[in-house]
C-alpha cells in the first residue's frame, strides 16, 4: 500500500487531514496511522478517499500510473478516435455537448 500518494494528494491539492477527515468521515487519527506507517487504510477508506482526491483506488495503490479522471479520458480519446484532429467539427460538438450534459446532472446534485 502506498500511502505516499495519499499524502503527495493531500499536498498538492492542499486538503489537510482535518478536512480529509470532514469530507470522508475517517477519523484523523486514522489518517495519523496511515501517515506514520503504523497502518494502512482498508478498502471502504480508500473509496472514499478516491473520491475525495479525484483519482482512482488502483492509483492509491500503486496500482496504476493514471491518477486523474482527465488523464484516463485523454486516453479513452485517443482509443476510441485515434488522433482528435481527425474528429469532424460535429463528432466534436457532440462530445463537447455530452460533456456538459454531464456536468450539469452533477451540479443538480
Amino acid at each position: 500500500m502506498k500511502n505516499d500518494h495519499i499524502f503527495s494528494l493531500m499536498a498538492e491539492k492542499n486538503i489537510t487531514a482535518t478536512e480529509l477527515s470532514e469530507k470522508t468521515g475517517i477519523s484523523t487519527g486514522n489518517i495519523s496511522d496511515w501517515k506514520s506507517g503504523r497502518s494502512s487504510p482498508k478498502i471502504d477508506a480508500l473509496i472514499k478517499i478516491s473520491e475525495v482526491l479525484d483519482v482512482s483506488v488502483d492509483y492509491l495503490l500503486g496500482k496504476e500510473e493514471t491518477k486523474t479522471l482527465d488523464e484516463q479520458l485523454s486516453e479513452i480519446d485517443f482509443a476510441l478516435f485515434g488522433e482528435i484532429r481527425d474528429l469532424t467539427d460535429e463528432e466534436k460538438q457532440k462530445i463537447i455537448d455530452f460533456a456538459k450534459f454531464t456536468k450539469s446532472l452533477r451540479d443538480k446534485k
